[in-house]
């Protein structure tokens, strides 16, 4: 079993000299450091367990310094504070900021060691949580901007107020979403989706908060809205700029009051937990009076931004190893590997559709190379944007727009797997305007 590593971060030479020897002969791999720049350069570069800090490092602002970077961008590691007497305010502080303990000078080296194992135990229970937290997540993502925005979701998971996704389309806010779902207390009820840029405005409201029969022409039955079929659970609405202002209004009487209002009906509390998704500059849409100001400070009261992919290369060839493994687990195949050289390809491409583009490349590119080894020229055979159009010069504008439109729906579905919901989520249309394109363009689903 490896020795658990703790760091001495103290400007007082001879204490750190003390209390490094005094550990490494208790069986620790004691560390020291003697300036904050040392004792930031080593929890850069190594794994440490257990971090002992002098809260005047060497003055007191750096010491809370230090203390603040580490529960930033090193979470796993436990801090202890060592403080000298007259300084227990500060040292309260200290634990407000996220201290796990704090040991007053001068003390029983015993005493020390005795919160060191309790510390180190508990530290190694919480870590075991945050492994089994984090396979939870069902997401691929190896770069520190993805750690963050895991840590940040289970953050979120363990609360009920509204949480704000943003990122671009196809990085992976649904998933996101998903997994907040799946680790809170409600994971034993089904979270309902809602892609509201799929629902007619003038259904809006009835859809997403029901209506009571003779509520409008043609309501011949009541009718239960999203929101209530998410009673007890978690809703997630994404592209929630789709929604119109009266739309709006409504959805801050939810997260205001905890209550909605079918049309033609009276009020009903709901317990349901709202996430929103965003691809789009919602302070901006503020500004333009597109999106209400008071609606957005309430569905951000926790934040996630998930990165495009080309901005975090390292989790590219994660992600076409899983992709790949998935295919071929799904249609009984080999497992496919990549060349050098295609994997410095899909390196190198910008991936503008992000995590879904990608996807589909991997698919296509599995599905018909033949070999075991899938090289550059069969990413480049199988990696086109749109198929071509044939062109005729003496086609009408008509024919010419009726036979593109034909290809790039053709594509979209094909993208889809046929599946009209998705494909027509793509193209931001209704999927009863999809539908009469199919039938009029005649295309075969």
């Amino acid at each position: 079993m490896d020795k658990i590593r703790v760091l001495v971060a103290d400007d007082d030479q001879n204490f750190c000299t003390l209390i490094h020897t005094f550990l490494s002969r208790k069986g620790y791999d004691a560390i020291k450091a003697e300036t904050p720049a040392k004792c930031l350069e080593i929890l850069a570069n190594k794994e440490i367990d257990l971090l002992l800090l002098d809260l005047c490092f060497p003055t007191l602002r750096e010491g809370f310094s230090v203390l603040d970077h580490v529960k930033a961008r090193h979470r796993d590691v436990s801090v202890m504070m060592i403080s000298g007497e007259g300084h227990i305010p500060d040292a309260v502080m200290a634990i407000k900021k996220g201290a796990a303990d704090f040991l007053e000078k001068p003390f029983d080296y015993e005493h020390l060691l005795a919160k060191i194992e309790y510390l180190c135990a508990l530290n190694l229970q919480l870590r075991e949580l945050h492994s089994l937290e984090k396979t939870a997540i069902g997401m691929v993502g190896v770069s520190p901007a993805m750690e963050r925005v895991f840590d940040e979701i289970i953050h979120a998971s363990r609360f009920t107020c509204s949480v704000l996704i943003s990122g671009e389309t196809g990085v992976g806010k649904e998933l996101a979403a998903n997994a907040i779902h799946r680790l809170s207390r409600f994971k034993d009820q089904n979270i309902v989706c809602i892609n509201c840029a799929a629902i007619p405005k003038d259904m809006m409201e009835a859809e997403l908060f029901g209506y009571e029969k003779g509520a409008f022409t043609g309501a011949v039955n009541s009718h239960k809205g999203y929101f209530e079929i998410s009673q007890g659970s978690t809703i997630f609405l994404d592209e929630i700029v789709e929604l119109p202002l009266s739309a709006q209004a409504k959805l801050l009487r939810v997260l205001s009051e905890g209550e909605i209002q079918k049309l033609g009906g009276n009020c009903l509390k709901i317990e349901t937990r709202v996430i929103c998704a965003t691809n789009q500059n919602l302070e901006a849409l503020i500004e333009q009076k597109e999106f209400r100001e008071d609606l957005f400070y309430r569905i951000n009261t926790i934040t996630i931004h998930i990165p495009p992919l080309r901005q975090r290369r390292e989790d590219i060839l994660p992600l076409v190893q899983y992709f790949a493994n998935l295919v071929c687990h799904k249609n009984n195949m080999v497992p496919k590997t990549f060349s050098p050289q295609a994997q410095s390809w899909l390196l190198s491409q910008e991936w503008r559709g992000n995590i879904r583009e990608l996807a589909n490349v991997v698919e296509r590119a599995v599905i018909f190379t033949k070999g075991d080894l899938i090289s550059v020229a069969d990413l480049l055979h199988t990696h086109t944007i749109l198929p071509p159009c044939e062109l005729d010069n003496c086609q009408s504008l008509k024919n010419a727009t009726d036979n593109f439109q034909k290809s790039y729906i053709s594509h979209c579905l094909d993208q889809h797997q046929g599946n009209v919901k998705q494909a027509a989520n793509s193209l931001k249309i209704d999927r009863s305007n999809l539908y009469k394109l199919l039938k009029s363009l005649g295309i075969q689903q």
